[in-house]
């Protein structure tokens, strides 16, 4: 595609050259400076048109080198996109996981708060105020499943951006570029292709990824799951009273409370490290981008302006 799109790129530059003579013969055939002056204009931009046609392919590389160096590769050896797709994509992963570990911790809060002590006259549930928890954890799997669905949706986009970038974008670009009436659509695909490339994947990795908080919480996570001291009791023994209450003493003795009061607080602060990542830095590269784009945008676009006089 990139091939094809810069055949064409060539193609349209060596047309506005003949076009641009074209003009500047008309204009002095009939004696109108004006028109003269407006196919030399053009020429002149055709020539800078055929510069970055001719150059296009060193252009890119260049484009390339600079995105990866602005940032020191930690995932990946490409450019920034490639290094920022693969942090997505383990960071991705490494969220799935925490949302099953999640699931089983719900199932477990979920199991020990309905266990209770049958004296006949009466029952007692003991772990019954578990269900704040519950209801926690429940808030919990929404908003991770939420994350999931944000990051997999930035890795469509970042996948787009590195296939059309520099492939389709900026030939098109140049193309548009070559005529008088689309050359601010032109200047301004060249910059959102420059931008989308660089500029976007560059602010997202200035923003520390939180993959090592996710790695940590999982783990702790599957530590309290998986404890001898929290498994869950055989079903065998659930109408044994003193199995039970056995049972409790135990947890009671680990600190149940205490521990999931601690893995419910640290998962709160990952879900808002990993909403942060996800939402708000992406956002603030798009502004960022959007704003080198219009600036860079408008300086491709621009005319050259010759004096008439000096025809």
């Amino acid at each position: 595609m990139a091939l094809i799109g810069m055949e064409i790129a060539v193609l349209v530059v060596t047309i506005s050259i003949v076009l641009s003579g074209i003009v500047i013969g008309l204009g002095r055939g009939i004696g109108v400076k004006r028109i003269e002056l407006f196919g030399l204009e053009e020429l002149m931009q055709s020539i800078i048109n055929g510069a970055i046609v001719g150059s296009a392919a060193a252009i890119v590389e260049v484009i390339k080198n600079i995105s990866s160096s602005v940032v020191e590769p930690l995932c990946s050896d490409g450019d920034v996109l490639l290094e920022l797709t693969c942090i997505f994509q383990s960071l991705s992963a490494q969220t799935f996981l925490f949302f099953q570990e999640l699931v089983k911790m719900s199932n477990l809060v979920g199991y020990y708060q309905s266990l209770s002590l049958d004296f006949q006259a009466f029952a007692i549930q003991p772990l019954v105020n578990l269900a704040s928890v519950s209801d926690i954890i429940g808030i919990h799997l929404v908003l991770t499943n939420m994350i999931l669905i944000l990051l997999n949706l930035n890795l469509q986009i970042i996948g787009f951006f590195s296939t059309n970038a520099l492939g389709l974008i900026f030939p098109l670009g140049l193309v548009f570029r070559s005529f008088f009436a689309t050359r601010k659509l032109g200047g301004f695909l060249i910059a959102l292709a420059i931008g989308l490339y660089v500029f976007y994947p560059t602010f997202i990795l200035l923003f520390p990824s939180p993959i090592e908080e996710v790695e940590m919480t999982t783990l702790n996570i599957t530590e309290f799951t998986n404890s001898s001291m929290y498994a869950a009791y055989p079903i065998v023994d659930l109408n044994d009273n003193n199995a039970i209450a056995q049972k409790f003493d135990e947890m009671s003795e680990a600190d149940f409370s205490g521990d999931i009061t601690e893995i419910t607080q640290g998962n709160t602060n990952l879900i808002s490290k990993l909403t942060f990542y996800s939402v708000f830095a992406p956002l603030f590269s798009l502004i960022v981008t959007i704003i080198f784009i219009k600036e860079l945008g408008s300086i491709l676009g621009g005319e050259m302006k010759l004096n008439v006089g000096v025809i």
